[in-house]
């Protein structure tokens, strides 16, 4: 089955409409800076996908050039204005310290969970909310009834923050058996060839190929679920880490673009709603 995110995304909005119409005034502040291609295009879903469910999208644009302190203190300025959610667009460019930036937003308003304070609430349990790449990825297994992680065995390729740690702590707190590997991984097939589950998120086009995955008897499931969170800038074009021919050995296939991505946008604004809820 290949998921279509945007179909799943749509049904999100739709019960999300109901609950926004609950919360006073609510809103979303979007940092970003600098004019990444992806990133522009993430902002636009952002902002669109909030006005279709009545939240506010405010977007503060600050030029490549900002330095760490001055960005910092422009977030302070964006906090007093009191929004119900603020997100930094990541990635941020290289001279600015990231971590720094993020633990400016309080956890009662981090909807991504990327501040330190934040992302501990989630890796302690204690969190009502999941990071929005791992919550679109739990909202996947869902819809499709994998609802048994006991025992399976997860393959996760990329080490970052924003998919990789989240979605593995996640799996593994739900009794899956995770191997998280990097891309400088040597012969990363002697892992995905028993996979039942591989979620990539290590931002290498067509990384992963056909013939490194299971063949259908050898998985628990009947067929690999493959969920592919990754998004390079390929001459203008969106691509994932895995080759689309992976389709044909796949139970479940998410794409790029038109998997992740989109489910990924609306769990930020779900996230935004739990939090102003609670």
């Amino acid at each position: 089955m290949i998921i279509d995110g945007n179909k799943i995304r749509d049904e999100i909005k739709e019960e999300l409409k109901e609950r926004v119409k609950l919360l006073k005034y609510p809103s979303l502040a979007i940092v970003w800076v600098g004019n990444d291609t992806v990133s522009a295009k993430y902002v636009e879903k952002k902002k669109k996908f909030g006005e279709d469910v009545g939240i506010k999208v405010d977007v503060y644009k600050y030029g490549e050039g900002i330095l760490t302190d001055e960005l910092i203190s422009e977030i302070k300025n964006i906090i007093k204005k009191n929004p119900t959610g603020i997100i930094v667009q990541l990635p941020l460019p290289k001279h600015i310290d990231s971590q720094r930036v993020l633990n400016i937003i309080s956890i009662n308003k981090d909807v991504d969970l990327l501040s330190e304070v934040a992302y501990k609430s989630f890796t302690d349990g204690i969190s009502p909310i999941l990071p929005p790449v791992t919550g679109a990825i739990k909202e996947i297994l869902d819809r499709n009834k994998i609802l048994g992680f006991m025992g399976l065995k997860a393959v996760i390729i990329g080490r970052g923050k924003l998919v990789g740690k989240p979605a593995a702590l996640w799996l593994e707190t739900m009794g899956a058996r995770v191997s998280l590997l990097g891309r400088d991984t040597i012969d990363l097939s002697q892992f995905t060839k028993t996979a039942d589950i591989i979620i990539a998120g290590a931002g290498v086009p067509n990384l992963i190929k056909p013939d490194m995955l299971p063949e259908k008897f050898a998985t628990k499931l009947g067929g690999v679920i493959i969920i592919d969170a990754a998004t390079s800038d390929v001459s203008g074009k969106i691509v994932g880490d895995v080759d689309p021919a992976c389709v044909d050995k796949a139970l479940v296939f998410s794409p790029v673009p038109g998997g992740v991505g989109p489910i990924t946008v609306a769990m930020l604004f779900k996230n935004l709603v739990t939090l102003a809820g609670k």
